[in-house]
């Protein structure tokens, strides 16, 4: 109901503004300006939907209305009676609920003032039916009543209580509405048999006699209850009340009469069940405590053989003790022959780049020599900026050339083994230092596809350089003998998982070979090129760092080797 009169509430005070018809005001005996603002109105009455929209002059008189050349027109009413007029000549918005004068059809009004430079020139004035409410509600199964704050229903889905009272009014409210002619001749009386009576939810009872409600709802003692439910409605001053049948309580209070009684015929059943119980429970208390006199004499046989046991378990104890002790020592050794395999592995990856390395730093050794060659005849010639120059590209090769071994010594030295939070771009940028005279020399173009945020992992960065040594060299390997030389490295960042992707463009692994890739000494290379160490020492690194490596086929061609490893977040001071 409240969003039905929100639709129009604006349309009056919009209309108001309108300069056609604040001329009229100015201009009321302008016949040809009439005519267009009485079309006007009724065009959009129309459009709006509204039941009429009509201009009152100052003195309370319509002048132009959307009724106009209607059966029923309200131009020439005098309506200065009407409060909504009164409200708007005041300025505010007018509203008002009442039976039409002249039309004897219900409607709730809006006015609004038009004015000009502050000075009120008349009223405008929409009329809006609810009658189309009415009939949705008169479909549902409870009955839907509006009243007024004198308490007379004025919409209702039930149509004889229209214009009928809640409870019997006073004569002095009476009188006010035949003075108001709010709903013109008709003076309400109330509703036979009226009897209200409140309960604490604010809801009440409401009881009526049989000819004030539907044939087929009448009750069998004369009166009909119905369960009334309010809802105000201070913009409009309205109450709306739902009517619920509640005839049928009766028969809920018979039902839960016959559920009482069933819940009593349960308790005694359940009594019954109980004693019951407590019988074959002092039968069973019987049996326990002959059966526990059994049971000590047997625990006395018992105890007498525990005694005999317990020797023999105390002598395999302390073997089991000596053998736990020779189990850490062998696992001692394990660790140490462990790191110096990967020690080894390390050393075995340094001599397969040997010849690169030499390569690479012959290369600055003799540019060395011609730049101190070339310094040396440039001060001979007296040409101190020449020769100074010849230096500087002495200095640039020989920090190129420290570079190199700082990243060889890196990787040499033997790691102390523990985790922390490592910067996973740093070992794979030693990696590929290592490896980039390799990747040179077979021009295998590798590719780099990484986050743009710092990715932190819990590792150990010489180890991880090693880890990333072993599977790029393998690469490396795979890929020298194709015609499309390409390595992908990738890192994948899954919530608190980072994954790093490794994959070649190499011919990848035989099905037969698969499962074995990771075994001690096992290798596809040919003999004398390659211990089969390299992933199997990479498997217990990355397990050490709790995660995880494996390598597959990929469904474009190559193999892909892919490592899990946990995300860490850095401490301050704590990263490497």
């Amino acid at each position: 109901l409240q969003s039905e009169l929100d639709k129009f509430e604006a349309l009056p005070q919009i209309l108001a503004t309108n300069l056609l018809f604040i001329d009229l005001l100015q201009q009321p005996k302008n016949a040809l300006l009439l005519g267009r603002v009485n079309r006007e109105l009724e065009r959009i009455n129309n459009l709006a939907e509204t039941s009429a929209i009509y201009i009152i002059n100052d003195a309370g008189v319509v002048i132009a209305s959307s009724n106009w050349q209607g059966p029923i027109s309200f131009v020439g009413e005098d309506l200065t009676f009407r409060p909504y007029f009164k409200q708007a000549r005041k300025g505010e918005l007018g509203r008002y609920f009442a039976l039409g004068t002249t039309s004897h059809v219900r409607g709730y009004y809006f006015a609004a003032p038009i004015s000009s430079r502050k000075s009120l020139l008349g009223v405008l004035t929409i009329k809006v039916q609810l009658q189309r409410l009415e009939d949705i509600w008169a479909r549902g199964s409870e009955k839907i009543i509006v009243t007024d704050p004198q308490g007379v229903i004025f919409i209702t889905s039930y149509a004889p209580w229209k214009f009928r009272a809640l409870y019997p009014l006073s004569k002095a409210v009476t009188e006010n509405l035949r003075k108001s002619r709010r709903y013109g001749d008709i003076e309400p009386d109330a509703l036979t048999g009226t009897a209200i009576s409140f309960n604490h939810d604010d809801n009440a009872r409401l009881e009526l006699k049989e000819d004030a409600v539907p044939t087929d709802k009448r009750g069998k003692n004369g009166r009909y209850p119905y369960l009334i439910q309010s809802r105000n409605m201070p913009d409009a001053g309205w109450t709306v009340h739902i009517l619920s049948d509640i005839s049928h309580v009766d028969d809920y209070i018979r039902n839960m009469m016959l559920l009482v009684a069933v819940f009593f015929v349960a308790l005694f059943l359940t009594c019954m069940l109980l004693y019951n119980r407590r019988k074959a429970r002092l039968e069973r208390i019987l049996l326990e405590k002959h059966s526990r006199r059994l049971l000590q004499e047997a625990n006395e046989q018992l105890e007498q053989k525990v005694q005999h046991r317990t020797l023999e378990l105390t002598r395999a104890n302390a073997r089991l003790h000596e053998e736990i002790e020779e189990h850490k020592q062998t696992e001692t050794e394990l660790r140490t022959t462990q790191d110096e395999l990967i020690q080894a592995g390390k050393l075995a990856a340094i001599g397969q780049m040997a010849a690169s390395i030499t390569h690479e730093i012959n290369q600055p050794l003799s540019a060395i020599r011609m730049y101190a060659e070339n310094a040396c005849i440039f001060l001979d010639q007296q040409q101190p900026e020449e020769a100074r120059e010849n230096l500087t590209d002495i200095a640039a090769v020989i920090g190129k050339m420290a570079e190199i071994t700082n990243h060889l010594k890196s990787f040499a030295r033997k790691s102390p083994g523990d985790t922390a939070p490592v910067l996973l771009s740093g070992p794979i940028t030693s990696a590929l230092t290592l490896l980039s005279m390799r990747a040179q020399k077979h021009a295998v173009h590798i590719r780099h596809e990484l986050p743009t945020e710092d990715v932190f992992v819990l590792a150990d960065p010489i180890r991880m350089e090693q880890v990333l040594v072993n599977v790029i060299g393998n690469s490396l390997d795979a890929v020298s003998g194709e015609q499309r030389r390409e390595i992908c490295i990738e890192i994948q960042v899954k919530r608190q998982i980072v994954r790093l992707m490794i994959h070649d463009s190499g011919p990848g692994i035989a099905a037969e070979h698969i499962n074995r890739l990771f075994d001690p000494f096992f290798t596809t290379k040919e003999e004398g090129k390659g211990l089969g160490l390299g992933l199997s020492l990479s498997l217990t690194i990355i397990r050490d760092f709790g995660g995880t490596i494996k390598a597959e086929n990929h469904p474009q061609g190559g193999t892909v080797v892919t490592m899990e490893l946990k995300r860490i977040e850095p401490k301050k001071g704590k990263s490497v």
